[in-house]
């Protein structure tokens, strides 16, 4: 068939992007929060409130999450990106991300990990449950908690996941 083409997933996911680019907070085992880069997630159902997280099983964030059972999905302001965006080239492991990145955080009002504290949005989840998707984990939550900075502009991973921008996208009023 003249005009069409095979293609891998990786060229596949620069041509589908932007993706909506956030940080995952989790509470490690020492009260500390670990963060981590994420544009695999997906709203799932409205009633209740659900999203979904995909998550390598190699990961140290999937291992947080499978024992607290929470997470809060953090959609960042620009006036963080390069330090959410570095949030992606280390691992949890061996650096405390929100530490070496200058990265404030706050409390959450349902959950015990901590919120990024320059986020356009925040999500407070409790995981309902995990499936095995073959070398990742589905994680999927519901939202307890939904907060909204209106004035802040979030950040999308764009070509592929090799750098974040902003787009403009207008808050609805309060009666919407």
């Amino acid at each position: 068939m003249k005009g069409k083409m095979n293609v891998n997933i990786g060229m596949i996911q620069k041509l589908s992007s932007p993706n909506p680019f956030g940080l995952v907070s989790s509470q490690m085992e020492n009260g500390e929060t670990n963060l981590m880069a994420i544009s695999w997630w997906t709203y799932v159902s409205n009633k209740p409130a659900t999203l979904a997280i995909c998550l390598s099983k190699r990961g140290y964030t999937g291992e947080l999450i499978k024992k607290s059972r929470e997470f809060a999905l953090n959609i960042v302001d620009e006036s963080i990106k390069e330090a959410a965006f570095q949030c992606g080239t280390c691992s949890g492991r061996s650096v405390n991300k929100a530490a070496k990145f200058n990265i404030a955080l706050e409390e959450a009002k349902l959950i015990s990990t901590k919120l990024v504290k320059a986020h356009k949005i925040a999500l407070e989840c409790r995981v309902v449950q995990c499936l095995e998707v073959s070398d990742h984990d589905l994680f999927v939550a519901e939202i307890l908690e939904a907060s909204l900075n209106p004035e802040k502009n979030q950040v999308f991973a764009v070509n592929g996941y090799s750098s974040l921008s902003t787009l403009t996208i207008a808050a609805p009023s309060k009666g919407s």
